[in-house]
């Protein structure tokens, strides 16, 4: 199956505008490049206020997959994903200044892979709010991976009907995600998207003891979104 994600359009919330905006899609590109290094010099989120909003968000996947309860957390790195399309739509809203993605390892749990959290930090430059963004490694952005979500979990919801038709899990999402290669041109990362090149992962759900792995392509398309394929022949499933 093919899939097309593109990057949500800004020019309404241009067209609208009464003066001018950060990251304005319409504005002198010269200008964007400067908004986009204005808005990532500003500190990063840490100290009380990052723990407090990473732990939030964790202790709430935690409640809603019935996981373990982790007390003891390692904070990644933030990566700023400030040209993801949700996070530049909400800048340029004024509701946010900016968005990053963090990896955060849940120490006093079983092993597994880590949880991503996608921390907002509001106009007021002050309050920050953390949401589960998923859990192992990936370089699809939050955007990207989300559309990347609804495409994967029906395709393992059809898999699971016809294996195990009892089994109608609520709210699926990987317990595990892995890069599995990537192409030589694949491009750096630009404040959490990729222009250029190709990758590819493997998407694992583990629905009422069963373990289902979907092998996902992903293709940038040049202009901040990407194509994904699912490989509906190499999905592997272990009752």
């Amino acid at each position: 199956m093919r899939f097309r994600l593109l990057i949500s359009s800004l020019l309404a919330l241009a067209a609208t505008a009464a003066q001018a905006l950060p990251l304005d899609p319409l504005g002198d590109p010269g200008q964007f490049q400067r908004d986009i290094e204005a808005i990532n010099s500003r500190p990063l989120p840490d100290g009380e206020a990052l723990a407090r909003a990473v732990g939030e968000a964790v202790a709430f996947d935690a409640r809603m997959r019935g996981r373990c309860q982790a007390k003891k957390l390692r904070i990644g790195p933030l990566a700023p994903v400030t040209l993801d399309g949700l996070v530049t739509g909400l800048i340029v809203a004024g509701k946010i200044e900016n968005g990053w993605i963090t990896s955060v390892v849940l120490e006093d749990c079983p092993a597994g892979d880590p949880i991503r959290i996608l921390l907002l930090r509001d106009a007021d430059g002050t309050t920050l709010q953390g949401i589960f963004a998923g859990q192992g490694d990936t370089l699809a952005w939050p955007t990207l991976a989300r559309e990347a979500l609804r495409a994967t979990v029906a395709m393992a919801v059809q898999r699971l009907k016809a294996e195990d038709p009892a089994c109608a899990p609520k709210d699926l999402t990987p317990t595990s995600v892995r890069i599995t290669g990537t192409s030589p041109d694949l491009g750096p990362d630009q404040y959490g998207i990729r222009l250029k090149g190709s990758w590819s992962e493997l998407w694992t759900f583990e629905p009422c003891g069963h373990r289902l792995s979907i092998p996902i392509a992903f293709r940038t398309n040049g202009s901040g979104g990407a194509y994904w394929d699912l490989d509906r022949g190499g999905v592997l499933y272990v009752r």
